[in-house]
């Protein structure tokens, strides 16, 4: 797995040589599933050497999400994860800052298969049937809970199949053990060119997961501890800066450039398909990294229905996420 990952790994270790030298800081950047291109920017600015023209060392490590709850306030470690991870983490308010957005929409699909549900014809048929998440409790699954209540289904009628990994979704798919998955790009994608998959929502639009949400739900952020932010502002501003310059490239980069970018790997679809889904999420993309008072009520008001209990003490926006740094990129990148 992870198409983009050989290279930011590659990276890396070509830059261990300086590691030691005291004016470089070195971060952990944790991410889910390293062959996702919801991380695309994140992995580009490792990739083209952004973060280290910034002065900063990136060290690229690939978690499940559930770890993020777990490791609130850990020093120099940041997260490419989604947004409302912020809102369910902790129970220490203010543990986790979401310095920078990356997606405006969640960037998944909701698929279903051709193969097990061939007269599929609205969200209500989902009544016991099985739903594949790379993990569960996931930013996916948390979506189709949301779609599924919405459409008056409950979540006990429907069984959620944790898969791991994008290899073991297209083995599931194919094999009958799931039907329907819900999962980022490059596999909807994939699957769909494929004919495997039927879409039934697609949230990398933006204008359905408005439709959906009734609002702009956020999709990936960079997360960091809060105490970095205090302690170390500059390590958190050479984070944004890096990313800021990869969404700039990715707004205008061409096919050779995207190519360029795409490495052999265990998963790595043909060059039309990679291509075909980095144009799907073209719009999904921030465009300046900032993450707006109406999107955060938006992923408030989601958090709210699905986890009200988990809301009753939360504390004010301020202590969720800034747009400090951004608002300093925008104006050095002109983005």
């Amino acid at each position: 797995m992870g198409w983009v990952l050989a290279s930011a790994l590659g990276t890396v270790c070509g830059t261990s040589n300086v590691s030691a030298q005291t004016d470089k800081a070195h971060l952990t950047l944790a991410m889910d599933d390293v062959s996702s291109l919801v991380h695309l920017p994140v992995l580009l600015a490792q990739q083209l050497g952004y973060f280290k023209a910034e002065g900063l060392l990136v060290d690229i490590l690939e978690q499940p999400v559930n770890v993020f709850a777990t490791n609130a306030g850990a020093g120099m470690v940041a997260w490419s994860v989604p947004f409302t991870q912020t809102l369910q983490s902790s129970p220490r308010e203010g543990s986790w800052r979401a310095v920078m957005q990356t997606g405006r929409t969640p960037q998944l699909v909701l698929g279903v298969s051709k193969k097990t549900l061939p007269g599929f014809k609205s969200l209500k048929d989902f009544e016991g049937h099985r739903i594949g998440v790379l993990e569960l409790d996931s930013f996916a699954q948390r979506c189709v809970d949301f779609m599924l209540l919405q459409a008056g289904v409950s979540h006990q009628r429907v069984t959620f199949i944790p898969l791991g990994s994008s290899l073991n979704a297209i083995q599931a798919l194919k094999n009958g053990l799931v039907d329907a998955l819900c999962a980022s790009d490059p596999l909807m994608t994939m699957l769909d060119k494929r004919g495997d998959i039927t879409v039934v929502r697609n949230l990398r639009s933006m204008r359905e997961t408005t439709r959906v949400f009734s609002g702009l739900l956020p999709g990936n952020s960079l997360c960091v501890p809060a105490s970095l932010v205090a302690k170390d502002p500059k390590t958190c501003q050479a984070l944004v800066n890096g990313v800021s310059r990869a969404l700039k490239w990715l707004r205008t980069a061409g096919p050779s450039d995207l190519l360029h970018t795409m490495t052999d790997s265990a998963f790595s679809p043909d060059r039309a398909i990679y291509l075909n889904a980095v144009d799907n999420l073209r719009d999904s993309f921030s465009t300046d990294g900032s993450l707006s008072a109406e999107t955060y009520a938006t992923a408030l008001r989601i958090q709210k229905i699905l986890e009200p209990d988990s809301m009753v003490a939360r504390k004010p926006s301020t202590a969720t996420y800034t747009n400090e740094f951004v608002l300093q990129a925008k104006k050095r990148f002109n983005t």
